[in-house]
């Protein structure tokens, strides 16, 4: 066998921490030695944080996994939190602490309020590229201050560097900036990062776009689109319905203007007309925050929402699998490009989806492709209510899978190893030309 390369990878955001935004480099990092390549993980040491997921970081037991200290908020939070005496579950400062407050930690310092954690990233970061045989450096952004640290250590020694936007930086719709210093600064740092790289992989073709329309110096080939995907080992499960009930589910959290407000507004209508059966039942999976559990503890609507806490990712998957419905949400304002990963397991798991997203966004265009739902607005009331009847109607038929043709679908190109070996055929590239 030959031996693996090796590849700095640089993700602040990483199992045990759980989350959507942590699979993306998590599941690259498992795949990549079935292709030649070997990840040496640099992450942050614990913080306070909406989700843990042990069970990432047990999918990858031969990882290198190096964690490294950090002076910013969630970092100094994980202190704080431990030395709480009567700490509970659900009462932490992270997640009880308003949007307002959330917003103004996010913006106040330069790049973001991660900073403080490049210079211990970047003392680890050279203490390995100088022990070990280092071929390239990936870095996965947000947060925007790993950028930094990618970008000096590929200068320093000279080596490729590829950046994963996970995020939009300067283009990301609900991002502001505490002041046009911030902004200018932000953009300083994201053009000279853009145009060092060799390579820049993107999880869609919106953000490709936006990218270049604020860059339009940066080559155009250096650019990859590489969607986000689903795992086929999460989906080898067997699990069915344990009632008769009509579930409807949403896995994931809600931030910015992402909310339930309007959807909570139509199963309120609903339930005052009559029009929903007595077996429903719409179900949150994830940790939220405040403002988000008070809009779901709903007492008009508590007798068919059901909010479950932050599960291990293998079971938010079943209760993918055992539901009848599967629901999306993306903010209204500026936001075509998101595309969330979640979508691609929604997918995978063969259930119809009711999407309440930018009909002009990509997502809804994943959707349409795929036929794989019905799509409307996230405020458009009226057309939400007509999309859950139509559903329920193509259920009490037994029409669904005749309309939505559920069986015959194949999504193997969103599949986590086949995405990873787009990625290890990229690497390939330029360390054969270095």
């Amino acid at each position: 066998m030959n031996k693996l390369k090796q590849i700095l990878f640089i993700s602040y955001f990483f199992p045990p921490l759980g989350g959507p935004g942590v699979q993306r480099a998590q599941k690259f990092a498992k795949y990549l030695p079935e292709f030649g390549w070997e990840p040496i993980v640099i992450s942050v040491k614990n913080i306070e944080y909406v989700a843990y997921d042990f069970s990432l970081l047990a999918e990858i037991p031969n990882i290198q996994l190096h964690r490294v200290n950090s002076l910013d908020l969630m970092r100094m939070l994980c202190f704080v939190e431990r030395a709480r005496k009567y700490r509970r579950k659900n009462k932490r400062i992270y997640t009880q602490a308003s949007q307002i407050i959330r917003k103004f930690y996010r913006e106040i310092f330069p790049i973001d309020s991660k900073i403080g954690w490049i210079p211990f990233a970047l003392k680890k970061g050279s203490q390995l590229i100088k022990n070990k045989d280092i071929k390239a450096i990936f870095v996965t952004i947000s947060p925007y201050s790993s950028a930094i640290v990618g970008y000096k250590l590929a200068k320093k020694f000279n080596l490729p560097l590829i950046i994963d936007y996970r995020d939009l930086w300067i283009g990301k719709p609900d991002i502001t900036y505490f002041s046009s210093w911030h902004r200018k600064f932000s953009i300083y740092w994201e053009r000279k990062m853009l145009k060092f790289a060799r390579i820049i992989t993107v999880n869609t073709e919106f953000t490709k776009d936006k990218v270049l329309s604020l860059y339009s110096e940066i080559e155009k080939s250096k650019f990859k689109v590489i969607y986000n995907g689903w795992d086929r080992e999460d989906f080898d499960q067997k699990c069915s319905k344990e009632n008769d009930k009509i579930i409807f589910t949403y896995t994931g959290g809600f931030y910015g203007e992402r909310t339930p407000y309007y959807f909570l507004k139509v199963l309120e209508k609903m339930l005052n007309k009559n029009l929903l059966p007595t077996n429903i039942e719409f179900r949150f999976v994830g940790n939220y925050f405040k403002d988000i559990i008070q809009m779901l503890e709903n007492k008009r609507l508590e007798s068919i929402l059901s909010v479950i806490s932050q599960v291990t990712h293998k079971e938010s998957v079943k209760y993918l699998i055992q539901s009848d419905f599967l629901m999306l949400f993306i903010a209204k304002k500026d936001s075509e490009i998101i595309l969330p990963a979640k979508i691609f397991e929604y997918l995978a798991a063969r259930k119809p989806i009711l999407a309440m997203i930018p009909r002009n966004g990509e997502a809804a265009k994943i959707i349409r492709e795929n036929d794989a739902g019905f799509i409307s607005e996230i405020d458009e009331e009226n057309l939400i209510m007509e999309n859950i009847l139509k559903l329920l109607n193509l259920y009490k038929s037994g029409l669904l899978n005749t309309h939505f043709r559920l069986d015959s679908k194949d999504y193997l190109k969103y599949e986590r190893r086949n995405l990873t070996y787009e990625l290890s055929k990229n690497l390939d590239n330029i360390y054969e030309t270095n």
